[in-house]
């Protein structure tokens, strides 16, 4: 029985670390995708979005990291079309 419940703590862990993996090198993709249409577009919107995303990856939230920048790229790439 204590087994099981060990294993399945260990599982946990790895399972989690993986995950956090994945997060992080989402966060460090889109912020580095937001700082290339940053840079070809700025706005003063941009850069507060840019430093918002990066606020969230130095408190380690990286699937929220990875979701303001993705929203902020997109908003970006959508105003430049207009």
């Amino acid at each position: 029985m204590k087994v099981r419940v060990v294993g399945l703590v260990v599982f946990a862990l790895v399972a989690g670390n993986a995950l956090g993996s994945e997060d992080r090198r989402a966060c460090k993709e889109e912020l580095a995708r937001l700082k290339e249409s940053f840079d070809a577009n700025y706005t003063s919107q941009n850069h507060h979005d840019y430093r918002r995303a990066k606020a969230s990856r130095d408190n380690e939230e990286y699937r929220k990291c990875a979701n303001q920048a993705r929203k902020a790229r997109e908003r970006a790439e959508r105003e430049a079309d207009l």
